[in-house]
This record gives structure tokens, C-alpha cells and sequence, in this order.
């Protein structure tokens, strides 16, 4: 029985590794393929945090409980307050300093 148990935690970890891996990757492609800065920003602020704390869970749970399981819920808590004040104000910054955003027209769709 506690065999099993092990098998479906690793199981678990690793779902939200394969997870967390994704949603990183697929913020990098977002990075290099969106136009602007606010598209960046949606993609560096939702996708990162979603990939980071899937990753971080993954590790909690392979971890099981113990002091560095603590460590990476406050490690959780501080990403979830922290990424999104900075992209807020980033974002403030860009607006208050009249970044445009790029507008898509008809020519950029058929290119």
C-alpha cells in the first residue's frame, strides 16, 4: 500500500512538472513571437506564473512534508503577490509614457 502511494505521488509530481514545463516553454515562444509590449506582459505574467508554480507544486509534492516544503509555499505566496504588482506597474509605466500598442492591420495577417 505504501508503495502504491509513492507511485501516485510521483505520479502526481510529475504531471505538474510536465505542466509547469509547458507553460514555460510556451512563454518563451510568446516572448519571441508576440508584437508588443502589453502582449508580452500578458504572456510573461499568466503563462510564467502559471508554469512556475505548476513546477514548484510538482517539487512540493516529490519533497512530501517537511521545512522545504514550507520553504516552497512561501516561495508560492511570494510569486503570487510579487509577479503581479510588477506587471501592473510595468504596465502603468508603459501606459503613463504613451507606449503604443501595435495594431494588427489586414497586410500583417496575409504576410
Amino acid at each position: 500500500m505504501i508503495n502504491l502511494i509513492n507511485i501516485l505521488m510521483q505520479i502526481i509530481a510529475y504531471v505538474f512538472l510536465i505542466t509547469g514545463i509547458f507553460f514555460v516553454l510556451s512563454t518563451a515562444v510568446a516572448m519571441i513571437r508576440f508584437p508588443d509590449l502589453y502582449t508580452r506582459l500578458h504572456a510573461g505574467s499568466k503563462c510564467l506564473m502559471a508554469g512556475s508554480i505548476s513546477v514548484l507544486m510538482g517539487c512540493l509534492v516529490l519533497e512530501g512534508i517537511n521545512l522545504n516544503s514550507l520553504k516552497l509555499i512561501v516561495i508560492i505566496i511570494f510569486l503570487l503577490v510579487t509577479n503581479s504588482v510588477a506587471i501592473h506597474v510595468i504596465a502603468s509605466f508603459a501606459n503613463n509614457h504613451k507606449i503604443k500598442s501595435k495594431t494588427i492591420t489586414k497586410n500583417d495577417i496575409e504576410d
